[in-house]
């Protein structure tokens, strides 16, 4: 825990830049000096930031507080205090099956199933993978779309650990199908549809960030993933 105040360094966090798919984190300026704190609901403060130092934001709650990593320091931070940059065009280049089985091997990615899920932010394609001798072999690819930059696609490994059919959130007056928990709220799932099942208009399209988070899929790719990918499975996101 921290406990006085951050002397954030004024840099840009770069980056790291692996051989063929590059890491896609959001990087936002602090407007104006401010607290972080421990918890989203902003109870325990743990320091300041300085106006003018750069944070990644990792995750959102209700785009009104963010959780950071501002130098090292791990926190949540009022909306209004950054300044997060507009969503970057989709990365239109195309990975070959061979560059993206290289990709997963050398990562060393390993899995308790025989599948595992890669979902590139930056070209905002989502990869099956199922294990071969030796390695993994690329099994589908799918166009999906993840969080925009003021509601991001958390990034990491994680697992996906339960599933359903179909939900629907008073909230967002939206559902979707066939959806999969791979972090607490962020899911992978159709896109949007109304409380009849219908595909709400203008939210056909994925290929672009567009979701609050989760990694929405056309109905019957959402579909495949939900029949096909058993719980346990590891997911990547980066």
């Amino acid at each position: 825990m921290i406990t006085k105040t951050l002397l954030c360094a004024c840099l840009l966090l770069i980056p790291a830049t692996l051989e063929y798919i590059k890491e896609a984190p959001i990087i936002a300026e602090i407007t104006e000096s401010c607290k972080i704190y421990s918890d989203k609901d902003r109870n325990f403060p743990i320091g300041d930031l300085a106006a003018g130092c750069h944070a990644e934001i990792l995750e959102d709650f209700s785009a009104e507080v963010y959780k950071i990593n501002a130098s090292g320091a791990l926190g949540w931070v009022e909306a209004e205090f950054l300044n997060i940059p507009p969503d970057s065009p989709t990365d239109k280049s195309i990975l070959t099956m061979e560059q993206l089985e290289d990709f997963v091997a050398k990562s060393s990615y390993t899995s308790k199933t025989d599948f595992l899920i890669l979902t590139d932010i930056g070209r905002q394609k989502t990869h099956i993978f199922k294990a071969s001798d030796p390695g993994w072999s690329l099994l589908k690819t799918f166009d999906c779309s993840t969080g925009t930059n003021t509601s991001p696609t958390t990034r990491g490994i994680f697992t996906i650990s339960e599933r359903g059919l179909w939900f629907y959130s008073q909230r967002l007056s939206s559902g979707a199908k066939y959806w999969m928990r791979f972090n607490g709220q962020y899911l992978f799932h159709s896109i949007p549809m109304d409380s009849n099942k219908n595909i709400i208009p203008g939210e056909d399209i994925v290929g672009e960030k567009r979701s609050s988070g989760c990694v929405r899929l056309m109905p019957n790719d959402a579909k495949w993933l939900y029949e096909n990918i058993p719980d346990g499975s590891t997911v990547v996101i980066i």
